[in-house]
């Protein structure tokens, strides 16, 4: 274990596992905002950092500046690694470098581990037909006071309105219910466009 009691050990902390860090904790907040163990991760964040250092070196801004204004080392430390954490985020949630990859006929995998997470970090309003294991069918609205779990081992899906569906005409709102459905109750979810919505 490093003895961060020593300048020189925190500093090597400071400068090359702090900004790794940083960065892949603001990547997280655009997918699915889990982060593994900092035991286990810690060599994810050293290599991280050694990137961004190389790239501050092709920027020009040398260790020793860095040491030399505190500044410009809380800059480099931390509102970088956000920067750069946030751009990462924003290229998996946007498939962008993937999007690029695929065209060249190379199919890198997902940045987002599950379809569940995918699916449901970037839907627009919708309306929602869930059909549980039970046999039962519950439709409702997903949308901006609507929430779906990201946690692998607790997920579970909140819709903020709740539908009649009946044999025919329009869907008729149930007033004040909402409902909260575990992921183990769920056989599949189907999503419909919001053609009018209220």
């Amino acid at each position: 274990m490093i003895d961060l009691k020593s300048p020189e050990a925190f500093r090597i902390v400071l400068y090359f596992v702090v900004p790794g860090l940083v960065a892949v904790f603001f990547r997280a907040q655009f997918l699915s905002g889990r982060m593994q163990k900092h035991s286990d991760a810690i060599l994810t964040y050293f290599s991280v950092s050694i990137v961004y250092w190389s790239m501050l070196t092709m920027a020009g801004i040398s260790p020793a500046t860095v040491s030399d204004n505190p500044f410009i080392s809380f800059a480099v430390t931390l509102i970088g690694p956000m920067v750069v954490g946030c751009a990462l985020g924003l290229n998996a949630r946007l498939d962008v470098l993937r999007g690029l990859l695929r065209k060249i006929g190379l199919n890198p995998v997902h940045a987002t581990a599950t379809a569940w997470d995918w699916k449901l970090s970037r839907t627009t309003p919708r309306y929602v037909i869930v059909s549980l294991t039970d046999g039962v069918t519950v439709a409702g609205l997903y949308d901006q006071r609507s929430f779906s779990s990201s946690d692998p081992l607790d997920r579970d899906l909140f819709l903020e309105k709740v539908y009649e569906i009946p044999d025919q005409g329009l869907w008729e709102e149930v007033p004040g219910k909402e409902i909260l459905i575990r992921a183990a109750e769920i056989k599949y979810i189907e999503f419909l466009p919001i053609i009018n919505k209220e």
